[in-house]
């Protein structure tokens, strides 16, 4: 415990090597900078600054390089709470080593599996001291993708006149999407959409094109992809190569970032991506941060740089609680009430943030040509809208296929 030290000391995890580890890092500098800035934070009648440790995970590699990070951190670099993770398999691992120290953990923008949570309910005294803050919970990401995939029903209908648009289902082979497989094959074919398959893909795979050749021999319209890792640019890459008459969206947290369109020459134009956030105004919080960020690193965001929200969480949860006690800081923490750049965080019961209008919403984003970026989601999904958002854009070599095919 930090008593009587004269900084906190906070592990900002991830792997380093990774964008995921990067921007996790990047928007941690940011928020230590703006508190500290500020005179600390206050620990009762005395002020402290942070002390960012920087702790290379390796996690898309090596789950046994994870959990040894987090030890040597703990035990080594003596931090004194824990932000960031990036694959909800190592952070399963990683959150049994922070819970055996009793060390608070808030998850810093990946790991959106069930059960990381499910564990707080099931096991409180172990696991209260874990907080996810942001992504949004799995089966809450399932709502999200869902309505995005059904938006794009929507513009192939109207766009293409096609009745009945198809779907497929090209998913990580990862713990995080497994739970979510079982909804979308039930949920689509009610919003209206077709499965025509799942195909999966490895975190690290360089090339996709047999899925990808697959899928458009299925008939799809649409690939709905999930990825944390960098398989993101070969799939984004080889669909934009091949000019496949398909739209692309789902969570890829590679596409997230502005770096994305040099990493595939490009060739992500007409892509979309899913987000806990955007750089439209979702709060008082986004718009300045996002400015920073990108002034700062050239680079739009990705959703590991929500380290920053949870940094500034983590800041109130130990002010109210005057103490760097951890039990005091977990009760303080549940009582959190904070606009993020990503929406409200509202903690539930097992220490997830709440989904819906008034809380996380998650954002819909499409690359344009020339390397911008859009938000076309959500725009008017029950009630909610940000300024600034438009219209999904079909690329035109699919209206030319599809149109083409009625002919």
């Amino acid at each position: 415990m930090a008593a009587g030290a004269k900084t906190i000391k906070i592990g900002i995890l991830g792997p380093m090597k990774y964008v995921m580890g990067q921007h996790g890092w990047y928007a941690a500098e940011i928020a230590a900078e703006e508190i500290n800035a500020a005179g600390g934070i206050q620990v009762g009648s005395e002020r402290m600054n942070v002390e960012l440790v920087k702790v290379d995970t390796n996690e898309l590699l090596s789950m046994a390089d994870a959990v040894a990070a987090v030890e040597r951190a703990i035990t080594g670099d003596k931090v004194d709470f824990i932000i960031g993770g990036a694959s909800s398999g190592a952070i399963l691992a990683m959150q049994d080593v922070a819970a055996d120290y009793k060390k608070v953990f808030l998850i810093g923008g990946a790991g959106s599996h069930p059960e990381l949570t499910d564990r707080v309910g099931k096991d409180y005294e172990k696991y209260k001291y874990f907080f996810r803050p942001v992504p949004i919970n799995a089966r809450y990401v399932a709502t999200l993708v869902i309505e995005n995939t059904a938006e794009l029903g929507r513009i192939v209908r109207k766009e293409l006149g096609i009745e009945k648009p198809k779907v497929a289902l090209l998913l990580e082979a990862a713990k995080w999407v497994d739970a979510q497989i079982p909804y979308f094959e039930k949920a689509l074919p009610q919003a209206g959409i077709e499965v025509t398959g799942l195909w999966r893909m490895s975190v690290n795979a360089m090339d996709v094109s047999s899925q990808i050749q697959a899928i458009h021999e299925s008939g799809a319209h649409i690939i709905l992809a999930m990825s944390s890792g960098p398989v993101a640019i070969p799939l984004y890459r080889q669909m934009g190569e091949l000019q496949m008459p398909i739209v692309i969206t789902g969570v890829n947290v590679e596409a997230q970032g502005a770096d994305f369109w040099e990493a595939t020459s490009g060739m992500c134009a007409y892509g979309g991506v899913l987000s806990q956030g955007s750089d439209v105004a979702m709060t008082e919080r986004t718009l300045p941060f996002y400015r920073k960020f990108q002034e700062r690193h050239k680079i739009r965001p990705n959703q590991a740089s929500s380290s920053y929200d949870a940094l500034l969480i983590l800041k109130e949860g130990i002010e109210r609680a005057r103490s760097l006690d951890s039990d005091k800081i977990v009760t303080e923490l549940e009582k959190t009430d904070f606009n993020s750049t990503v929406g409200r965080v509202v903690f539930d019961k097992n220490h997830d943030a709440k989904f819906g209008p008034g809380y996380l919403t998650g954002a819909g984003m499409q690359w344009l040509p020339g390397g911008e970026i859009g938000t076309y989601w959500p725009n008017g999904w029950e009630g909610v809208i940000y300024e600034g958002v438009q219209e999904f854009q079909l690329p035109p070599w699919m209206v030319d296929y599809w149109t083409g095919k009625k002919k």
